[in-house]
């Protein structure tokens, strides 16, 4: 939420606190009761949508990077007993495949980098007796497909997120605006007659519906050079 779309919902709950206070009061107007539950029901959407516009990627984020350590150390292991075995055989076609600069796990573009990790992988399946020898077991070798894949996975998870938080971000934006518009062409008219009816209900509704920018009232920190010395 912008700063201003805060401020309008701090307001929207202060008029909710004002109702729920005045509830006895209000009972016998059925009209300003029937406005006061839209204003809880959107306040409802409201908090749901904000929770839903919160959802960070930084998770996602975070694991693919875990994953993508791991698959590499794993890369550079399952390739050098690759390069023993090409050694030991004078293969230079598993030669070819082994010997890669490891620098490249960094440099590679994202959908370049499965491809050379695919390659690893099925080069290491056959061979996977010999390279035992050169200390890869199988599950070395099956890692290398598994953490792929479940890399590759956070990828689309992440921009689902982002295309649900941005959906999100619109909904709370009509929302908002709606519940807005509820305030000041049913509520305020609804409650005009309350300032003749009785003053003090009346001025408390007009307290209520000060929107108060809540950064405006925040004390400014101290600038070190303007401290007494």
């Amino acid at each position: 939420m912008t700063r201003n779309e805060m401020n309008l919902v701090n307001m929207f709950k202060t008029v909710d606190r004002f109702f729920l206070n005045n509830i006895d009061f209000f009972r016998a107007y059925p009209s300003i009761l029937e406005s006061h539950a839209r204003i809880q029901q959107g306040l409802g959407i409201i908090d749901g949508l904000s929770e839903t516009q919160s959802t960070d990627t930084k998770v996602q984020t975070g694991l693919k990077k875990n994953e993508k350590k791991e698959l590499d150390l794993k890369m550079i292991k399952v390739s050098d007993a690759i390069g023993a075995v090409a050694a030991a055989t004078n293969n230079p076609e598993l030669k070819l495949i082994a010997d890669w600069p490891k620098s490249l796990l960094n440099r590679l573009r994202e959908g370049d980098y499965y491809i050379k990790v695919q390659q690893v992988y099925k080069t290491a399946l056959p061979l996977a007796n010999q390279l035992q020898g050169w200390g890869v077991s199988m599950d070395d070798i099956e890692t290398l497909n598994t953490l792929s894949a479940s890399m590759k996975q956070r990828t689309p998870d992440r921009r689902n997120i982002e295309v649900v938080s941005k959906q999100a971000t619109t909904e709370l934006r009509d929302t908002i605006a709606d519940l807005n518009k509820e305030l000041k062409n049913t509520t305020d008219k609804l409650m005009k007659p309350i300032a003749t009816l009785n003053p003090t209900v009346f001025g408390q509704y007009s307290n209520a519906r000060i929107v108060v920018d809540l950064a405006a009232t925040q004390k400014p920190k101290e600038d070190d050079s303007t401290k007494a010395k």
